[in-house]
């Protein structure tokens, strides 16, 4: 993607096609939610949100580029809601851990997934914002973490602990 230019085609096909299911399922478990509220739909709602909004930058935010303040603040949420993502999977494989083992006790688990699923990302992105004075989000192509600098390890390093530790659960 040059400096100005807008996302790929398959790009935005792929982003609004996953937007559109998303919507439906946000949509359809709105409808249902008196039935089916528990530990799982509230994980996967969360997950999906966080899914939702990444795919929303990506649509809205890539052709950011020119603009340096906006294209920084893009690459950071986009940071943050990409590694939420993977949390509320580890949150997602931490509860049916717990539900296996017979160890539930909800409102202090909805606490720790909500802490887990939203904070940890946070958290990253903070520290991460914090040491490089938000230098390294956002690049003159696309605006994403920088290959310079090793930010990138900023969330490469997470999700790999993240997936490395729901490999050892499996």
């Amino acid at each position: 993607m040059g400096p100005s230019s807008m996302p790929s085609v398959p790009l935005m096909v792929g982003c609004g096609v996953s937007c559109t299911a998303l919507l439906i399922l946000l949509l359809i478990y709105a409808a249902f939610w008196r039935y089916i509220r528990s530990e799982r739909s509230i994980i996967l709602v969360n997950f999906c949100l966080s899914i939702l909004a990444s795919n929303l930058l990506i649509l809205v935010g890539q052709s950011q580029t020119l603009s340096k303040g906006l294209c920084t603040v893009t690459a950071a949420f986009l940071h943050f809601f990409f590694l939420a993502s993977f949390c509320w999977v580890l949150t997602e494989a931490w509860q049916s851990y717990l539900a296996v083992i017979g160890k539930m006790r909800s409102r202090l688990i909805r606490k720790r997934f909500l802490c887990l699923g939203w904070g940890l990302p946070a958290l990253v992105v903070a520290v991460s914002v914090g040491f490089t004075r938000a230098r390294g989000y956002g690049t003159a192509s696309y605006c994403w973490l920088s290959l310079e600098g090793g930010l990138l390890y900023a969330f490469v390093g997470p999700a790999a602990v993240i997936v490395l530790n729901l490999q050892s659960t499996t």
